[in-house]
């Protein structure tokens, strides 16, 4: 019973954490834009929100331990609902880049402390399903984002209050777990540098995969808008795009505990890239766009959740924390570098460019891959 709600809080998290980015990543993009801010400025916007994860990876595994997971994942919660109600109320790109960082930093800690805690609770048999229902959760985190906006709109102080409220209402599962439960992250100092240096095509993966996803998110409104589909339906794409991770990673998770698991994150990674490539001629369509949409949003999904249960299977006890830890590190730089490379290819080469530029990002990834596995 203690295993099946840790399980569930842990989870839950994931719904909190990924709400967080699927909201203010469009919600941020689409203020500045209509200040008349420019691509470039917003995507280091980003970067701020991203380097929390960068800066606190050295001191996040000693304070994870001090403090206990359950319990900094209880006050990281706090932290969010309360940075989104001041991002709300100070409107401003450079009041932003400090309240950003602060919101990125209570993301990072509860990323770190729940894969820790995912991958300690699940079996191996049974984790490709279990890290499945978590990315599942952590993909309706991202849909629920633009579905609250298309309901609040993107404009005042309603939908960071909206969004600090379901934050508040998700970390209740958080108080059902016992600190005591978090004894297995025990033990002295670890060396991220060596754990980084053990599975190095596993932490570059999450590096790749944040750049690509977080610049997709932040400027695809944009793109969605450039391209005649209008701001509701673009936000409604990028919900369909999040429910495909939702309802396609159940199946995708299944299959990871029953094939080879680096031979089906070869395959997300190639229909990804053929996905974004053939993006441009099918997004427009008006049913065929959604579908594809959907597909490709599951797809993409995966590459996450494999990165999380490789972690799994190859670390243990304090070794995971860490590695939890520095993988959540390389999302945050991934963040800080997607972003804004993207938002300057975007100047230079159009908002049209996205699609292929995201292509671009998971190509670069697919030399590492086939190095790691010789």
């Amino acid at each position: 019973m203690d295993r099946k709600r840790g399980l569930a809080a842990v989870i839950a998290s994931m719904v909190i954490v990924n709400l967080v980015y699927g909201l203010t990543l469009p919600l941020l993009s689409l203020v500045l834009d209509a200040q008349g801010i420019n691509r470039t400025m917003i995507g280091l916007s980003v970067v701020a929100q991203a380097s929390a994860g960068v800066v606190l990876a050295p001191i996040m595994p000693r304070l994870i331990l001090r403090t206990g997971a359950a319990r900094a994942m209880r006050y990281a919660t706090i932290l969010a609902a309360a940075t989104l109600i001041a991002l709300g109320l100070l409107q401003d790109i450079y009041a932003w880049f400090p309240l950003r960082f602060l919101l990125g930093g209570a993301a990072a800690m509860l990323w770190s402390a729940s894969e820790a805690m995912i991958n300690d609770l699940a079996e191996d048999n049974w984790r490709g399903r279990i890290i499945g229902m978590y990315g599942s959760a952590g993909a309706a985190g991202f849909a629920l984002g633009p579905l609250v906006l298309l309901i609040t709109g993107t404009e005042g102080l309603m939908p960071f209050l909206v969004t600090a409220a379901i934050v508040a209402v998700a970390s209740l599962p958080l108080f059902w777990l016992r600190n005591g439960a978090d004894a297995d992250l025990d033990g002295g100092n670890v060396s991220l540098r060596r754990i980084f240096w053990l599975v190095p095509h596993i932490m570059i993966l999450n590096l790749v995969y944040a750049a690509a996803m977080e610049a997709f998110i932040t400027f695809f409104p944009l793109f969605g808008i450039h391209i005649g589909l209008g701001e509701a339906r673009s936000l409604s794409l990028l919900t369909v795009f999040a429910l495909g991770g939702v309802l396609l990673q159940l199946p995708l998770g299944w299959l990871a505990d029953h094939m080879h698991r680096y031979r089906l994150l070869l395959l997300c990674l190639i229909t990804t890239i053929a996905g974004f490539l053939i993006f441009p001629q099918v997004v427009s369509a008006p049913v065929g766009g959604p579908l594809f949409v959907f597909a490709l949003g599951g797809a993409e999904g995966m590459i996450y959740a494999l990165g999380v249960i490789l972690l799994g299977q190859t670390f243990r006890g304090t070794d995971l924390a860490a590695a939890s830890v520095l993988f959540t590190g390389m999302w945050g730089a991934g963040m800080m570098i997607g972003p804004a490379l993207v938002g300057v290819g975007m100047d230079l080469f159009g908002n049209n460019s996205l699609p292929l530029l995201i292509a671009a990002v998971y190509a670069l990834y697919l030399p590492v891959f086939f190095l790691a596995r010789k």
